[in-house]
C-alpha cells in the first residue's frame, strides 16, 4: 500500500463497478433509470480513478523509482500488466469459447427489446487476428476488433493504451511543468477530433485513447490538486467535461454535466481539509460511506465484477425472457428480478476470481519485478 493511501479510492472503485453492472442490466431489460442506465459514466469514473492513482503512485515513488530510468518504466508496465492480464486472459478464453452461446442469448434479448439490439456475430470471432489483437491489448486502436467479444473489454484496451503512454507523459511534465503539459495533451486530443473525424467516429465504443485521454488527464490533475491542495488543478480538471462536449462523441449535456459533478465530488471526498469547514462536513458523510468495509470490499472485487458480469447477466436475462416471459412485466419488476438473481452470483464468483486469479497475478508480477531488479543489481556490481 502506498504512502498517504486513501481508502475512499477503493470505495469509489466499488461504486464504479456496481454502477456499470447495474447500468448494463437496466439497458438490457429496457428499464430507463436516469443516470444508473448510463454505464459509460461508471467507466468514466474508473478512468478518473486510474488517472488519479497512476499519478499519485508515480509521484510518491519518485525518490526510489526515478522517472528517467528505463528500469522505472519497465517496472511500471510490469506492475500494470500483471494487475490486468491474468484475469483478463482467463475470462477472454471463456468468452470466446462461449461466444456462440452468448450470441444466442443476446439475440433473445434483442428480439424482446429491439432497442437493445447489437451485432452478435462479434461474440464468436475466434480468428487469429482477433485473438492476437486481444492478447497483445492493441485491439482498442483497431475499430474492427475494439468491440469484438462478449466482455466489456473495450475499456481494458483503452486502459492499457494509457499505461503505455503514462511514463512518457510524466517525463514531459518534468520539462514543461505538470499543468501545462497535461493541458496541452488534452488540447491535442481534442484537436485530433477535428483533424481525424472519421477515425474518431469509426469506434463503436470510445476504446481509442485519444477519445478518452482528457478524462485520464483530469484524474491526474485531481491527484496533484489533492497532493498540493491547489484549486487551480481542480479548475484545469474541469476542462475535461468541456473537452467531452466539444468532441461530442455520443455524449449529451446531462452526461457532460455529470462528468463535472464526478470530478468535483471525487476531489471533495479526497481533499485534505486542515480544519473543520462546511465542505469538510458535507463530504465527511460520503467519505465515511466509502471507507466502510462493505465499500472497500466492493473495491477489492471491482475489476473481477467489471469483466465478469455480462457473462452472467446476458444468459440470466435471456432465460428469464424465455421461461418467465419477463418482457410482459413492468420494467421495474424485471429489473429488480434480474438484479436479485445476478448480484449475489456475480459478486460471489468475483470474490473467488479476485482471491485466486487477481491476487496471484499481482504476486507473480512482484516476483518477476523482484527477479529483474536482482539481476540488474548483480550486473551493476560487476
Amino acid at each position: 500500500m502506498t504512502k498517504n493511501w486513501s481508502p475512499e479510492l477503493e470505495g469509489l472503485r466499488g461504486v464504479a463497478s456496481l454502477w456499470v453492472f447495474l447500468g448494463h442490466i437496466a439497458l438490457l431489460v429496457n428499464c430507463k433509470i436516469p443516470i444508473i442506465a448510463v454505464p459509460k459514466l461508471g467507466v468514466d469514473l474508473f478512468i478518473l480513478l486510474s488517472g488519479y492513482l497512476m499519478a499519485k503512485n508515480y509521484i510518491e515513488r519518485q525518490d526510489r523509482e526515478p522517472w528517467g530510468s528505463w528500469q522505472t518504466i519497465r517496472t511500471f508496465w510490469l506492475r500494470r500488466y500483471f494487475r490486468i492480464a491474468p484475469l483478463y486472459y482467463l475470462l477472454l478464453i471463456i468468452a470466446l469459447l462461449s461466444g456462440h452461446f452468448m450470441g444466442e442469448m443476446r439475440q433473445i434479448i434483442a428480439e424482446a427489446f429491439p432497442s437493445t439490439a447489437t451485432e452478435t456475430a462479434r461474440y464468436s470471432d475466434i480468428s487469429f487476428m482477433n485473438l492476437l489483437t486481444h492478447v497483445t491489448f492493441i485491439f482498442g486502436d483497431l475499430p474492427q476488433y475494439a468491440y469484438n467479444t462478449a466482455l466489456p473489454d473495450w475499456s481494458i484496451g483503452l486502459e492499457m493504451q494509457f499505461y503505455a503512454l503514462f511514463p512518457f507523459i510524466m517525463l514531459l511534465t518534468l520539462r514543461w511543468g505538470f499543468a501545462l503539459t497535461l493541458v496541452i495533451i488534452m488540447l491535442l486530443a481534442v484537436l485530433g477530433r477535428f483533424l481525424l473525424p472519421e477515425f474518431y467516429d469509426s469506434f463503436a465504443m470510445p476504446s481509442m485513447i485519444l477519445i478518452k485521454l482528457h478524462m485520464f488527464i483530469a484524474g491526474m490533475l485531481m491527484a496533484e490538486a489533492v497532493r498540493r491542495r491547489r484549486l487551480l488543478f481542480v479548475a484545469l480538471a474541469l476542462l475535461a467535461p468541456v473537452a467531452s462536449a466539444v468532441m461530442n462523441i455520443r455524449m449529451d449535456g446531462v452526461q457532460v454535466a455529470f462528468e463535472a459533478l464526478m470530478i468535483l465530488g471525487m476531489t471533495g471526498v479526497l481533499w485534505r481539509y486542515q480544519q473543520k469547514s462546511l465542505l469538510q462536513q458535507i463530504f465527511s458523510v460520503p467519505g465515511w460511506i466509502l471507507r466502510h468495509p462493505l465499500f472497500t470490499w466492493l473495491g477489492d472485487v471491482s475489476y473481477s465484477v467489471y469483466l465478469l458480469h455480462l457473462l452472467i447477466v446476458m444468459p440470466v436475462i435471456a432465460m428469464l425472457l424465455e421461461h418467465l416471459h419477463i418482457a410482459n412485466h413492468s420494467s421495474g419488476a424485471r429489473y429488480l428480478l434480474t438484479v436479485g438473481i445476478c448480484l449475489p452470483v456475480v459478486y460471489a464468483l468475483a470474490t473467488l476470481l479476485h482471491r485466486f486469479v487477481e491476487m496471484r497475478g499481482i504476486a507473480l508480477g512482484k516476483r518477476v519485478i523482484g527477479n529483474q531488479a536482482a539481476r540488474q543489481s548483480a550486473l551493476n556490481t560487476r
